[in-house]
């Protein structure tokens, strides 16, 4: 019995050097008293866990370009929201509502929705309607098939 022990105690030692991949609560990173809205056209989506990412090149006021990086939820929760990794695509023109990041000049949002631009559609939500929570499964489907002027809900 006490060999076992000293095998549980040496096992359980050895753990304490592996690295920690520890959630950050996003209150952290982002101003969840704040919501802006961005749009810009997509340069990349990762459909992935713990966190899928969006990168979003917008022009500011001034016509500079900056790409954002944006935080959505993990894969596995936006697939049961009825998503797939084919529903973004580089070079997607979208409109995002989010929560900024703390750090003005890191370019972070916390994505709370998102309206697809589709050429020659009408205009897509308002910021209003943009940054309101919407319920999880409305995906209004678009012409070829894919959620249409989709969003998600705030975690």
């Amino acid at each position: 019995m006490t060999r076992y022990l000293a095998v549980l105690i040496v096992a359980g030692a050895s753990l304490v050097d592996l690295p920690v991949h520890a959630h950050h609560p996003t209150a952290e990173v982002y101003d969840e008293e704040r919501t802006i809205v961005l749009e810009g056209d997509v340069t990349s989506f990762l459909f992935g866990n713990p966190h899928s990412m969006v990168h979003l090149r917008v022009a500011d006021r001034d016509g500079d370009l900056h790409t954002w990086a944006v935080e959505w939820r993990a894969a596995s929760r936006l697939r049961r929201l009825g998503w797939t990794a084919g529903d973004i695509n580089v070079g997607d023109r979208v409109r995002m509502c989010g929560n900024p990041g703390r750090d003005p000049g890191a370019y972070r949002l916390y994505l709370l929705n998102v309206a697809r631009i589709h050429p020659g559609a009408p205009a897509p939500d308002t910021e209003d309607n943009l940054c309101e929570p919407a319920p999880p499964a409305t995906l209004g489907a678009g012409s070829n098939g894919r959620p249409g002027s989709s969003r998600t809900t705030r975690r």
